[in-house]
């Protein structure tokens, strides 16, 4: 297909896409970038949580400490 691009499936209801090919395709991988570091930031956050055995708002000082480890078997995640 000519007019196809990939990550185009054609839905923009907001009509925030940009007509141009190149502005379209450095909004694109900005979008990329963002998602990357997204994902990065929360690895950072799971990482945390793994290390210390505390929940990270538990770490901001905005959640009181309800964690069990001893009830846990190895795996100090709170489900």
């Amino acid at each position: 297909n000519d007019d196809y691009y990939p990550g185009d499936v054609g839905f923009d209801p907001l009509g925030l896409k940009p007509e141009d090919p190149e502005e379209f395709a450095e909004l694109h991988t900005k979008e990329l970038q963002n998602g990357r570091l997204a994902m990065l930031g929360v690895a950072g956050m799971v990482a945390q949580e793994l290390v210390n055995g505390k929940e990270i708002f538990v770490n901001l000082g905005l959640a009181e400490d309800r964690f069990d480890a001893a009830s846990q078997a190895m795996l100090p995640v709170q489900f």
